[in-house]
């Protein structure tokens, strides 16, 4: 372990020339400036990074398991995760009631500090993310969609890098808190009428992480996974969680190198090494014309 100012530490890992290999977690534009550094001297990179994680809840969705789901995935880790859920792209018929439950959940967070074993959700970790999560909740405002909870610090917290959970509705695609990474407990939820226009939705960012399709109709859900533009894909269940034995990673803007975890994760710190033995005895006649 190294411990330094990411700037100093970094540098020094990315031109250290006994380093052949590095592997980065977080933000596009840290990850990006680290990739060129590193290509420039031949070492090998991968790089996981921002993530705009959707889930689509079609018409014959379970709307408790959906709910219960979103919940977790937004406001779980103060929604500070790459697998975060940060947009929910529902039908029409079922949106109204799937955010009421969506609401009411939220409402009964109790924010505090994260060492408290009570605690349900704890602070932006730190003031800089702080002032990025509010700052988007006045985007959203200016936007024109529709804020349904939260918004601002909690009151009477006194110190600490608090916000409210906050879901936004009536979000339409083309606005910044639909396609921007928060990195907060902020949601957007908009809505799709068809399969086609929610894969448009979900595909229309440019990040590539993580997805969920809550449905019980199996061309639907075949139909999802082969589509949607992201590294993992979840059915019925959160856009958050990962199991050691697979690959984790994302596409587009998300991800650049080997995938983590897994074979693949494995491949990625590991050099090839082809060896030719000639156990016969006899020499070897090379036919070159």
């Amino acid at each position: 372990m190294l411990v330094g100012s990411g700037s100093v530490v970094g540098e020094a890992i990315v031109h250290a020339p006994a380093l052949r290999a590095i592997s980065f977690t977080g933000s596009n534009e840290i990850g990006g400036a680290l990739y060129v550094k590193a290509a420039q001297r031949g070492a090998k990179v991968t790089c996981e990074m921002g993530g705009k994680n959707a889930v689509v809840v079609m018409a014959d969705a379970d709307l408790d398991k959906a709910a219960v789901a979103i919940h977790g995935g937004a406001f779980g880790s103060t929604g500070q995760r790459c697998t975060a859920t940060s947009r929910v792209i529902a039908h029409p018929s079922v949106k109204d009631a799937l955010l009421e439950r969506l609401v009411e959940a939220a409402k009964k967070i109790k924010i505090g500090p994260g060492l408290d074993e009570s605690s349900d959700m704890g602070p932006a970790v730190d003031e800089k993310q702080w002032r990025t999560d509010l700052d988007y909740i006045e985007i959203g405002r200016q936007e024109g969609a529709r804020l349904v909870l939260g918004g601002k610090k909690p009151d009477g917290m006194g110190k600490g890098y608090f916000v409210e959970p906050t879901i936004f509705d009536n979000v339409a695609p083309s606005m910044r808190i639909f396609k921007e990474e928060v990195f907060g407990p902020v949601l957007a939820v908009s809505s799709a009428k068809s399969l086609d226009e929610a894969l448009a939705c979900a595909n229309g960012v440019e990040y590539g992480l993580t997805t969920s399709i809550f449905t019980e109709n199996i061309d639907t859900i075949m139909t999802f996974v082969e589509e949607v533009e992201t590294g993992m894909v979840h059915v019925n269940e959160p856009t958050i969680g990962g199991e050691a034995q697979l690959p984790f990673g994302g596409t587009k803007a998300t991800g650049v190198g080997e995938r983590e975890m897994a074979e693949e994760g494995l491949n990625f710190f590991t050099e090839l090494k082809t060896v030719f033995i000639n156990f016969s005895g006899k020499a070897e006649r090379l036919m070159i014309r």
